[in-house]
């Protein structure tokens, strides 16, 4: 079951309106919480205060904190020889290494007795888990994290992004990786252009950055990375998280008939002999075989990737199928173009799967 978590950057808010947030995503059964310690000065009582009684607030609604840190941070609050004991002492579930610390010591947290977390960056290479696994480090106490990127363009490929989860999962690491809130503007930096973690996911709908992170298989905890997100926003990302069916959103004909949008709307299911050309689903022919589809003889053939096709009444036994055209390509005129699957949705294809459930939401 792939969990889902938050960010936070209290800076600049009231303590009251961070909790309020914080009792919205709860209801929305988020369990973990991401916030970063890099900013904090030594010194800086109040805000450390304020941080903590944060930490302490997610405790008790039953919410893990991880938080970011870095060698500069402990250096600069002195936290050299006491780590673990003032991360603990501050209520935290774990510790993100920004920046790795050497081999020994990660080691020397690894084994730390209180079952903290030590989270490693996964984003960039492999080497520090190889040497991991070649030391006497604790891998109870080790999960893993990606990063995001605020700088457009400048986040992880797709084939980069599935390389480094799927190395961390066949590790037996527990995997997390940030999607973007289209509606919360906040980060840790004065940016807005989004905070994913794979570039093509940045100017998705949240709902679609969720489904194509759990089609991957390899991450454990989904976390939105930047803050404030709407609760309409947070609903289709919770939806999307318990869905146990990919959802792709459609647009489709303003005069479709009754029958052709009940098989839009059907429970689909990929068939299993793959064509280069569609993904077909053939139950709804078997349930609508005695109504008729007529053809539409007044609209192009012409088809592009993501146009839905439903066979009509000139094509006989295969009336009332639907297929998504795969490429593009003519249909004959026992076939009627009813609709397209919508740009965003259109990464979703690559990963359906041969016998596997869908269903096509028409976007109002």
């Amino acid at each position: 079951m792939v969990t889902f978590g938050f960010s936070i950057y209290p800076e600049r808010h009231e303590l009251n309106k961070i909790k309020s947030y914080m009792d919205l995503l709860k209801r929305y059964g988020a369990e973990r919480i991401f916030m970063s310690l890099l900013q904090l000065e030594a010194g800086d009582t109040t805000t450390f205060d304020k941080y903590k009684a944060i930490i302490q607030y997610a405790n008790d609604l039953n919410m893990r904190v991880i938080a970011d840190i870095s060698p500069t941070f402990i250096e600069q609050n002195a936290w050299e020889d006491q780590l673990i004991l003032k991360a603990k002492e501050f209520g935290l579930a774990g510790l993100r290494l920004d920046e790795a610390l050497s081999i020994d010591d990660i080691v020397s947290l690894t084994q730390n007795q209180f079952g903290l977390k030590i989270e490693l960056n996964m984003s960039t290479d492999k080497t520090l888990v190889n040497d991991l696994l070649a030391s006497d480090a604790n891998f109870d106490n080790i999960i893993a994290c990606h990063n995001f990127y605020p700088h457009e363009f400048t986040a992880l490929s797709q084939q980069h992004f599935i390389e480094m989860s799927t190395f961390y999962h066949e590790k037996g690491i527990e995997t997390a990786a940030f999607v973007s809130s289209q509606t919360a503007k906040e980060g840790p930096w004065p940016l807005s252009e989004g905070l994913p973690t794979v570039e093509d996911h940045r100017h998705l709908p949240i709902a679609q950055q969720v489904q194509l992170m759990k089609a991957i298989g390899t991450i454990d905890n989904i976390l939105i990375s930047n803050q404030f997100i709407s609760e309409e926003e947070l609903k289709a990302c919770h939806e999307a998280l318990l869905s146990e069916v990919k959802c792709f959103e459609v647009t489709v004909l303003d005069d479709l008939s009754s029958v052709e949008k009940a098989i839009v709307n059907f429970d689909h299911n990929y068939r299993g002999d793959i064509s280069d050309y569609v993904i077909r689903s053939t139950i709804p022919r078997t349930i609508y075989t005695d109504i008729s589809i007529p053809p539409r003889d007044d609209q192009s053939k012409k088809v592009k990737r993501g146009s839905l096709i439903i066979d009509n009444d000139r094509y006989t036994r295969y009336k009332g199928e639907l297929q998504i055209a795969l490429k593009a390509f003519t249909i004959s005129d026992k076939a009627n173009v009813v609709g397209h699957i919508c740009e965003t949705s259109l990464p979703l294809l690559e990963t359906l799967e041969a016998w596997e459930d869908f269903k096509l939401i028409i976007k109002s």
